[in-house]
């Protein structure tokens, strides 16, 4: 008896142990499904272009992780992997750009295969050299691909890719659109809506205008353009000059502009040095719009660092304030200012284009990979080359030598394809925001207002004759009950940029009813 219930013990333990089996296979399938995959992101950690705080692509890629990662990670094979974030300073500022060259290395020894960014030009030219001499150990399916977010520089692309496929080919540029169309937003603008519609009215048909930027090698060919080939037939470039970096004192140049009777002075500005120039602006009441390219007028803290003088600036930008572009860019910029902010009273951190581009990065290569399905870098890249893939703001696909694929420039935007935007700083509900004003013609789009020590009557003058008359009324009658994107809409007669041409456009008009300029054109 004994030893039959000693034969039932080991039977019965026998059971257990092979319905354990399964249990057993079925946890290490489960634990095997779960990857980590390690994806390198530098940038310059002494500027805003970084920081979360300040709006930077750190902020972009710990969002995106966290969203892509609590939505079950990326799935290769059947596997799913969540990201994880190595990073790494570029050391912009100062500039060194050997320490660029040892961080990016820092970031391949660490074991990542896919680095998203690179800020400043110089650095990113070391970081692709890391990358290439890593890559050139290696065979083709481990190469390490590098997207570039914040470099705008032509020549990082076009002297790479575009001549050199079989040395560069895991190279990509997911930010900002190159310099050229870069430039092209900016000329779009002013030639296709501010001169020929404000500004040539206003001064008898021709503008004459300046061009001021940053002494940097990226801007000679802004510069240059603007001297030799001007802004068309309505413009007529007199005065042009480069502030060493560093300048705090630019009323000399404001002075020499003014005095050629600049009415438009465009600008190109990646340094803080801006922040002097647009006080000093609008201290000086100076006669001319500022225009252009003003990268640290882009972030949340404009406003504060230039005593609020910053109204009426226009510059190139992502987005303005939660523009409503996707309702996925309207999801990010709340969650951006959710979960970034410095300690009070600095206010929430509204992202810039650096941290745009970070986060579409991440959207790129997981449809990349997922696609592909494989980390074969051979395949994941013919995969980039022809994958179409919704981002932040528009769609984004890659050109056939892997920089930013940007169609369209002007005034319009009928493609819907990743471009930049001009955005004006203006005073709505007694705080400074950026306002969308080219494209023109997208639902939040908002029309440009010159400065009132420029014109005074610029808001109510609709149609730009130097008289507020029943023609104006006529106009925003035309115009009444519209919205953006009713077919009778007109963005000039919305005079309090609500959206919605009323009886409150109609009020404003007519408290100046009957007034003129006091001389026109105005000299």
């Amino acid at each position: 008896m004994e030893e039959e219930r000693k034969m039932n013990k080991k039977i019965v333990l026998i059971l257990i142990s092979l319905l354990c089996i399964p249990m057993v296979a079925f946890s290490v399938r489960f634990t095997s499904a779960t990857g980590t995959l390690k994806v390198g992101v530098i940038g310059p950690y002494s500027l805003p272009q970084w920081h979360n705080y300040l709006g930077g692509m750190q902020g972009g890629a710990q969002l995106a992780m966290m969203d892509i990662n609590a939505a079950g990670g990326i799935n290769v094979g059947g596997t799913s992997y969540n990201i994880e974030l190595v990073m790494e300073d570029e050391h912009a500022m100062p500039l060194d750009e050997d320490a660029a060259y040892t961080a990016t290395m820092n970031l391949l020894t660490a074991g990542c295969k896919y680095i998203i960014g690179g800020f400043r030009t110089e650095c990113v030219w070391k970081i692709i050299e890391a990358v290439k001499d890593w890559n050139s150990g290696l065979p083709d399916e481990d190469k390490v691909i590098l997207f570039i977010n914040g470099a705008s520089t032509d020549e990082l692309i076009s002297t790479t890719v575009k001549t050199d496929y079989s040395t560069y080919w895991w190279l990509f540029r997911i930010n900002p659109i190159n310099s050229t169309m870069l430039f092209k937003n900016m000329l779009g603008y002013l030639q296709g809506y501010l001169i020929p519609y404000k500004l040539a009215p206003m001064y008898g048909g021709k503008v004459k205008f300046g061009c001021l930027v940053e002494d940097l090698s990226w801007t000679v060919g802004i510069s240059q353009y603007m001297k030799y080939y001007g802004l068309g037939p309505q413009a007529t470039y007199v005065y042009g000059a480069r502030s060493p970096p560093g300048t705090t004192d630019f009323t000399p140049f404001l002075n020499a502009a003014a005095a050629n009777n600049t009415r438009l002075l465009t600008i190109a500005y990646t340094l803080p040095d801006a922040g002097y120039l647009i006080n000093q602006w609008r201290a000086g009441s100076y006669p001319f719009m500022i225009v252009g390219i003003d990268v640290f007028g882009q972030t949340h803290l404009w406003p504060s660092q230039t005593g609020g003088k910053c109204e009426y600036e226009v510059l190139e930008d992502f987005s303005g304030t939660r523009t409503p572009i996707t309702p996925e860019a309207v999801k990010f910029w709340d969650h951006f200012v959710g979960n970034f902010s410095a300690p009070p009273p600095t206010p929430s951190a509204w992202p810039i284009y650096t941290a745009w581009g970070a986060y579409n990065g991440f959207l790129i290569l997981k449809k990349a990979l997922e696609t592909a399905d494989t980390f074969d870098s051979t395949t994941v890249v013919s995969v980039l080359e022809a994958q179409e893939t919704p981002l932040l703001n528009g769609k984004g696909k890659f050109t056939s030598t892997h920089d930013v694929y940007s169609l369209t420039y002007g005034p319009t935007w009928p493609d819907g394809y990743t471009r930049a935007m001009m955005v004006q700083w203006v005073t709505l509900g007694g705080e400074l925001i950026k306002q969308v004003a080219c494209p023109t013609d997208q639902l939040y789009s908002r029309k440009t207002l010159i400065p009132p020590w420029m014109y005074e009557l610029a808001a109510v003058d609709i149609n730009f004759d130097g008289n507020v008359d029943i023609f104006d009324i006529v106009t925003v009658g035309l115009a009444f009950g519209a919205n953006p994107g009713d077919p009778n809409w007109n963005i000039e007669a919305d005079v309090n940029l609500d959206g919605t041409v009323d009886i409150f456009d109609i009020v404003s008009i007519a408290l100046s009813f009957g007034l003129s300029a006091p001389e026109w054109p105005l000299p």
